[in-house]
């Protein structure tokens, strides 16, 4: 498991869309800090990266502390998954930077409907612009 510094109140957060700096331990553990993505394996996000566009990440220094990735046809709809912060970074505005760089993405610059799934989160989306349309999404599980 990878060792994490203090947060610090001095660096700026830095965002990226670059994927291939995504250190794949550190995402895990941003995961298995979480109720959703806990248990999660590093095949599996590899695979689920690879599928993805695009990927934003945060970084205090050296430390991933935020991230969130999307699956889209890059021209009419997009969903967004995985909005996650590390609980020490969080209350910075992290999270509702990374759905703003998501929204404001040159690779997104023509999709008119952006979707996102949350059992817990729809005030924070809601403060983000999103709303809560009960009557129009479907869902199978397998």
């Amino acid at each position: 498991m990878p060792q994490f510094r203090a947060p610090s109140t001095r660096t700026p957060i830095e965002y990226s869309d670059d994927r291939a700096r995504i250190d794949l331990e550190q995402l895990l553990s941003l995961y298995d800090a979480t109720w959703w993505a806990r248990g999660r394996s590093l095949d599996r996000i590899r695979h689920a990266l690879e599928h993805s566009r695009p990927v934003l990440s945060a970084w205090d220094g050296p430390d991933l502390v935020g991230f969130t990735r999307v699956i889209s046809d890059l021209t009419y709809r997009a969903t967004i998954w995985d909005v996650v912060v590390r609980e020490s970074h969080r209350g910075r505005g992290i999270g509702g930077a990374l759905v703003a760089r998501v929204l404001e993405h040159p690779d997104l610059k023509t999709v008119t409907t952006f979707l996102l799934l949350t059992r817990d989160k729809h005030s924070f989306y809601e403060r983000l612009g999103f709303t809560t349309e009960r009557e129009t999404a479907m869902v199978l599980r397998r």
